[in-house]
């Protein structure tokens, strides 16, 4: 029998969990040492010895959420920045975005069999464990939760895989239906019903509602609002293939949406709240920079010592940055997105002649989140000013040389492209989201929260449901995506030209959640990303000091070396060649 090397473990005896034991549990072994010679071990502790403590399955416990794929931080790369609305400054997102993914490169893939045996052996020895029914029921919540979502984030990518719930034993012939991939509408269908099932066990066991880096009953229902939404999208504007391995029957589209409805506004009715008052722009910044605030429902925890990332390091502007800096770029394409205050879309008269008299002037009057989101020419960052600018047009010609002056004034900013010896930023704007307040931090030592769950989306996800079910509500879908919208400073959404579409919702969500990982799956799931993507030039500014003048001007430039391209195929990614090698009855995704 050939060995399912994407599924299965050498381990023989499940039941002593062994290689899932790590050194968090060494740790606690150490308390457990006494005096006494004695011929065990004091480094490891057995399997059984792990499911007759609560002490000990807590720990073990962490070592799963340790190995749960948060989208954020530690691998943002394209994760965050590689989509239709944003660009690195030297195009490293050319898997994703520019056409590389084939049958032999899965591009920000994730295909963990490994983890979910983890899972799987954790639920099998706790169930058979004499610890309390409470507890136990609490804890198979959480993992079942977390098993959960993991299917999801395979199925947003690969549509049907491998439905493995149980413990398999590599030594024993392993049956078909664990070898084979299961429909997308079955793993839809799996992880809508194991989330259910998690919340009403976290619910009657005791929840973990104060702790924000654990799953709980909400945790479980929003992971089941955004799941069950993608199912829907994919059932309404995907295509059923042939085999069922990707795509969901149209006919359930409905269906998907009512579950994502009702588990969004579960959340919104539970005991989280959306954070609110004063200045719009900071309220929306803190989201991001205050950690555990209000409106969070899961996130990744650090500390900045033992768990840490470099987020700041790789993208406060570079002058204020203890490495590179000023990595993710936002597109002028993004800025020009959002909504300006009045209701209306406009993108701005840019070139030579066209004064502003700030460095955000263009976009002065958009959607506060726009400015909370972006640094731009002028900006305060850390107390110090941003210099974007790429030289000073002194009423005869354009100055742009490092170390010259025009007057006073350095002809190039601190923070320009042009700046020599530094990573420079290529559309002329920078990101904000996210970034620390406090400049100079150092590789690894980064410490504010990933944000994965916020009730910001849960908003969204009931607005969209119920927009596009079959017996669309478009006031209530209306009610549901004011509440962003006034968060943010914007006029109630029935006031605006044109009411709520199908775009303003999708532009909502866009504004709201870009550079939370959302945007690549949402054009995916939507299936748009073929025209919103394939055969577009990315642009940014040239800022340009005005010195007669005082002001600015803005010329459009191209900053990435080739077009992007979408193929059809793109919608799903691929199997790929080594794991159907390493598994033949696995089926590639059409198009590869």
């Amino acid at each position: 029998m050939r060995i399912m090397k994407i599924i299965f473990l050498t381990m023989k005896n499940i039941k002593k969990l062994n290689k899932l034991i790590t050194p968090l549990l060494s740790l606690l072994v150490v308390l457990m040492a006494s005096c006494d010679l004695d011929e065990s071990p004091k480094d490891r502790v057995s399997g059984e010895e792990v499911f007759q403590s609560e002490g000990f399955a807590d720990a073990l416990a962490g070592d799963l959420y340790a190995q749960f794929p948060y989208t954020g931080f530690d691998d943002f790369d394209g994760k965050l920045g590689h989509n239709d609305l944003g660009t690195e400054r030297v195009d490293l997102s050319a898997c994703l975005t520019h056409g590389g993914m084939t049958n032999t490169a899965d591009c920000e893939g994730f295909w963990d069999y490994e983890f979910i045996r983890d899972m799987n052996v954790f639920l099998e020895n706790l169930a058979g464990s004499e610890l309390s029914a409470t507890y136990k029921g609490r804890l198979e919540g959480e993992i079942r939760a977390m098993r959960a979502a993991v299917y999801f984030k395979m199925q947003k990518r690969y549509g049907g895989v491998p439905l493995v719930d149980v413990v398999l034993d590599p030594f024993e012939e392993v049956p078909n239906e664990y070898r084979v991939r299961s429909t997308e509408e079955a793993i839809a269908d799996f992880i809508d019903s194991e989330l259910a099932a998690a919340a009403v066990l976290m619910a009657a066991n005791g929840d973990n509602t104060d702790q924000t880096g654990r799953f709980n009953q909400y945790t479980a229902l929003a992971y089941k609002a955004r799941a069950n939404l993608h199912a829907a999208s994919i059932a309404k504007f995907g295509v059923l293939n042939a085999n069922s391995l990707t795509g969901i029957p149209a006919g359930r589209a409905n269906e998907f949406y009512t579950k994502a409805s009702a588990a969004a506004q579960a959340v919104i009715a539970g005991p989280y709240s959306l954070l609110t008052g004063g200045d719009p722009v900071q309220t929306y910044r803190n989201i991001f920079i205050e950690d555990s605030n209000s409106e969070i429902i899961f996130e990744r925890i650090y500390n900045g010592n033992q768990i840490g990332h470099s987020f700041a390091h790789q993208n406060q502007p570079t002058p204020f940055s203890e490495g590179q800096g000023s990595e993710l770029n936002p597109t002028l394409g993004l800025v020009n997105y959002y909504e300006n205050l009045d209701g209306t879309f406009t993108s701005p008269v840019l070139g030579e002649g066209n004064l502003y008299a700030t460095g955000r002037g263009p976009w002065e009057d958009k959607d506060p989140r726009l400015h909370a989101s972006v640094l731009f020419e002028g900006d305060i960052y850390a107390g110090n000013i941003v210099e974007l600018y790429e030289g000073i047009d002194n009423g005869t010609e354009i100055i742009s040389e490092v170390g010259v002056l025009v007057g006073d004034k350095q002809s190039v900013g601190s923070a320009s492209r042009r700046q020599e010896n530094q990573f420079w930023p290529s559309t002329g704007f920078l990101l904000h989201k996210y970034v620390s307040p406090t400049p100079v931090i150092p590789a690894g030592l980064d410490s504010n929260n990933w944000k994965e769950l916020r009730l910001g989306e849960m908003y969204l996800i009931a607005a969209e449901s119920e927009f596009e079910k079959d017996a669309s509500d478009a006031a209530a879908a209306a009610e549901w995506l004011n509440y962003t919208r006034n968060r943010a400073g914007l006029m109630n959404i029935e006031d605006t030209p044109g009411g709520i579409t199908r775009e303003r919702i999708r532009i909502e969500r866009t504004s709201e959640l870009i550079y939370e990982g959302h945007r690549w799956f949402d054009t995916r799931r939507w299936r748009i990303a073929a025209d919103v993507l394939d055969g577009q030039t990315v642009q940014g500014v040239r800022v340009i000091y005005d010195d007669p003048s005082g002001q600015y001007y803005f010329l459009v430039i191209d900053t990435e070396s080739s077009q992007r391209q979408f193929r059809p195929e793109h919608y799903y990614n691929p199997i790929t060649l080594g794991r159907i090698e390493a598994q033949s009855e696995l089926v590639e995704n059409p198009g590869y």
